[in-house]
């Protein structure tokens, strides 16, 4: 008989919360607005700071194109698995023996999109680590120039097949009180990149290739909350350029 009412007051409780679900209403204290968002896509917003360096190819000869970049990115999820995002910035650059004064800062930009294509997870409650083979594709459009005497511009198309190590640390009540960070991810992968551009000094102009196409491309990211982190990632293509980013997620 006790265990039988028992039953029956779990049951009332249930009902009760499933009925009080149902009764639900909205906040009328809570602001309106002639459109409303609901249930917006992640957005996320950071900083991109890098270090160019790239061998080319001029008038049959090998250079190195050298400079620094500084970008704001903005990206959007509109699912899971994908990721759409752009940069928007300042570059500089120069040919070593090539050029040997000091260039302006032009405009640049970059679009791209990231797949994440297969991944193998045993859920939260069993694991906490997370491998996902990625696709990136990215074009990016760069100038700079001299005050005058001299202007390079530069476009590359690159694709990538990073995979992706994710482990997470908060996976129980010690990450509240930040005794750790979120979660730490290291990737590396194959790459593919197409870089040309142009070198025009008054009425001369003189072409420019990537040496070498083929490289690799590595780096690792901190996530000190869920969505915030820090990353850095190098970028080998018979010479390693570098990149600091700071992101965001909404």
């Amino acid at each position: 008989m006790r265990r039988t009412a028992c039953w029956l007051l779990l049951l009332a409780l249930g009902v009760t919360r499933a009925a009080g679900q149902q009764n639900l209403t909205e906040d009328s204290s809570a602001p309106n607005a002639l459109l409303t968002w609901h249930d917006p896509v992640p957005w996320q917003a950071g900083l991109v700071y890098a270090r160019l360096s790239r061998p080319v190819e001029l008038e049959g000869a090998e250079w190195k194109l050298r400079g620094h970049l500084a970008d704001v990115t903005v990206g959007v999820a509109p699912w899971a698995w994908l990721l759409l995002y752009g940069q928007a910035g300042v570059s500089d650059a120069r040919l070593d023996n090539a050029i040997h004064h000091e260039f302006d800062y032009g405009a640049g930009g970059l679009a791209g999109a990231r797949v994440n294509l297969w991944q193998i997870y045993e859920g939260v409650a069993r694991t906490s680590w997370r491998v996902t083979v990625a696709l990136a594709g990215e074009y990016a459009f760069r100038t700079t120039d001299d005050g005058g005497a001299g202007e390079i511009e530069w476009s590359e198309t690159r694709c990538m097949l990073p995979i992706d190590y994710h482990l997470t640390f908060a996976r129980s009540f010690r990450n509240f009180y930040m005794g750790e960070f979120h979660s730490l991810a290291v990737y590396a992968g194959p790459a593919w990149s197409k870089l040309d551009g142009t070198w025009t000094r008054g009425d001369l102009q003189q072409d420019f290739e990537e040496s070498q196409a083929l490289g690799i491309v590595g780096g690792v990211e901190l996530w000190l909350l869920e969505n915030l982190s820090f990353g850095a990632r190098a970028d080998w293509f018979d010479g390693t350029s570098a990149q600091l980013t700071v992101r965001y997620r909404f």
